[in-house]
């Protein structure tokens, strides 16, 4: 491959913003980042050891043997604390082996907010009762084995181990050096680039990972629940009777939420059977008021209406139909959304790649299959003929992405402001976290006219590019043609500009800089006469001895073609379509 017209210096400049660190500040920039990653390994091995302690006390009960047990008293006690509900029961063996005795359903009980959770808890031990337990060789006796699932929670503080283990590698990892002694890049290092190459792998198992779970959620928590509401009609209406009914405050960092707690009884004819189901959209929120009038309706030995399930008598609902909570239960399909995405655009990034080495091969390009170049080429498609160019960002694109931006930024900062209003409310302002969110509801409010200046922008006349060919190379031209859709009568001007830029991306200390230069700039059509600006076409040669597109881990050399019309008192148009320059091959094949 020729390399003579190659000038663009890829690195570092001298005279580039962002002065190299002096070896304290690398040293304290190092030690700062070490500080935090390594808060994350540490609490992330704290954990997963806490975990594999649990997990291993949970399944050692699967090597225990059985045993008969009589249950002597069951009961919920009120403890105190967030989780005031303790269930307390109390038993015996009475097989003909060693008498034992206990006092926990599993190895590790737990307890409750709810007061109908923890009788429901009971609720197959009362008093008399004749149940299968399980005893050690030590004597330690429990009712129930421990959940054989368990030993799965140990992949969740995992995460945060990586996390930690990626960043601290990351941060004392010697840099990769991309040029040799003779100062040219190293195409070799570069041609095994893992981000080029992984880079539709990592998309796929990340939209995987996203999908799965974003799936699992919203199909326990909002499939499951949305079946049996409409199973639910065909229930059998009992009367209940409430033993338990109250308003249960939750307490976190974000402040108070509330839900219900109903515990009630129903008589099936065989025995007494108990639930603390109020709906099949479970969890809390805001707002004491409505669920208030829940319990008011639902008073202690107040006689309800109760739906229980025809096949399984020991399962019942008093609020069968769909609930607020309902829509809570679709915010795991955003994750869901989101993966089928990234699995669609990873697919789409491998297929295009492997398409291109595939042309190669074939003789499609003027490069062999391995050839190294093709790593750091941007992925693109030999098309000929009338190419429709796409813009690097549509429009539509821009929007959406600051509605999202708008939406999670503001409903996060939300929720702080909405504890300081009330603060100031109750009398008792808090002032420091006012003013420390007045930044904060700068952005979200310059974030909601950002929104309002991109949705004005979609009703402006929509460019249409065009070209003869999908690539070009250095010496070559290339046929454009331009026009408007839409009112291209409220243009005031059109101007169209061939960019070749070169970006270079460097580590100071522990921070990562992005500088950017411009090396090539050819305006191709600036027109001011308003009959003139429906459209037209242009050729546009590019250098001889210009730098082909470039893409690595820390440089890149781009070329495109920015497109702008102004508007007056409205927002101007203002497109990117990036053009992908290939190189001149060795054995003289032209593009």
């Amino acid at each position: 491959m020729a390399r003579r017209g190659w000038k663009i210096r890829l690195g570092r400049r001298a005279g580039q913003p962002g002065p190299e660190a002096g070896p304290v500040g690398r040293f304290l920039g190092r030690l700062l980042a070490t500080a935090f990653f390594g808060l994350f390994f540490g609490l992330g091995v704290f954990f997963t050891w806490g975990m594999l302690q649990r997990a291993g006390e949970h399944l050692e009960t699967y090597r225990w043997s059985e045993r008969v047990c009589e249950v002597e008293r069951s009961e919920v006690v009120r403890a105190g604390g967030e989780e005031p509900y303790e269930p307390r029961i109390a038993f015996r063996s009475i097989d003909a082996g060693p008498a034992l005795r206990g006092q926990r359903i599993q190895r590790r009980d737990v307890e409750y907010g709810s007061h109908g959770e923890a009788l429901a808890r009971l609720g197959p031990y009362p008093v008399g009762a004749v149940a299968t337990c399980y005893a050690s060789e030590a004597g330690e006796l429990v009712l129930e084995r421990g959940p054989f699932w368990s030993a799965l929670l140990v992949f969740f503080p995992l995460i945060f181990v990586v996390i930690g283990g990626v960043g601290l590698w990351a941060i004392w990892s010697p840099d990769r050096p991309t040029r040799d002694a003779a100062g040219r890049p190293r195409l070799q290092a570069l041609g095994a680039n893992f981000r080029r190459r992984a880079e539709g792998r990592v998309l796929l198992w990340m939209g995987a990972l996203f999908a799965a779970i974003g799936g699992l959620t919203f199909w326990f928590f909002g499939a499951l629940p949305l079946w049996q509401v409409y199973e639910a009609r065909s229930w059998d209406a009992q009367r209940c009777t409430v033993e338990h009914s109250s308003v249960v405050a939750h307490q976190s960092d974000d402040g108070t939420t509330y839900s219900v707690d109903i515990f009630y009884r129903w008589d099936r004819g065989r025995g007494v059977e108990r639930s603390s189901r109020y709906s099949f959209f479970g969890g809390s929120s805001s707002g004491r008021a409505a669920k208030a009038e829940i319990v008011a309706a639902h008073r202690e030995g107040a006689e309800v209406a109760c739906w229980v399930h025809p096949q399984t008598p020991n399962e019942a609902v008093l609020e069968r139909e769909l609930t607020l909570h309902a829509a809570v239960a679709l915010v795991p399909l955003a994750f869901l959304v989101i993966g089928v995405g990234m699995l669609l655009h990873g697919r789409q990034i491998s297929g295009r790649r492997a398409a291109m080495r595939s042309r190669a091969y074939q003789g499609g390009l003027p490069f062999r299959a391995e050839d190294p170049v093709l790593e750091v080429l941007p992925t693109f498609e030999m098309r000929a003929g009338p190419v429709p160019l796409a813009a690097d960002s549509p429009r539509w694109m821009r929007f959406v992405g600051l509605v999202f931006a708008t939406l999670f930024w503001n409903g996060i900062v939300s929720v702080f402001a909405y504890q300081a209003w009330k603060s100031w409310q109750r009398g008792n302002p808090e002032v420091f976290l006012m003013f420390f969110l007045v930044p904060f509801v700068l952005v979200g409010i310059a974030l909601v006219f950002g929104v309002i200046h991109a949705l004005l922008g979609m009703a402006n006349p929509h460019p249409v590019l065009s070209a003869n060919a999908s690539t070009v190379a250095p010496g070559r031209s290339l046929e454009l043609q331009w026009r408007f859709r839409g009112r291209a009568e409220r243009l005031s001007r059109v101007r169209l500009s061939l960019i070749g830029r070169e970006e270079a991306t460097y580590r100071v200390g522990t921070n990562t800089h992005t500088a950017q230069e411009t090396f090539h700039e050819e305006v191709l059509v600036d027109l001011a006469a308003p009959s003139c600006q429906m459209g037209g076409h242009v050729r546009v040669a590019l250098p001889a001895g210009a730098m082909h597109s470039f893409e690595s881990e820390h440089n890149k050399v781009v070329w495109q073609l920015d497109l702008s019309g102004e508007i007056e008192r409205w927002p101007d148009v203002s497109e990117s379509y990036p053009l992908v320059v290939l190189p001149l091959a060795e054995r003289g094949g032209a593009t």
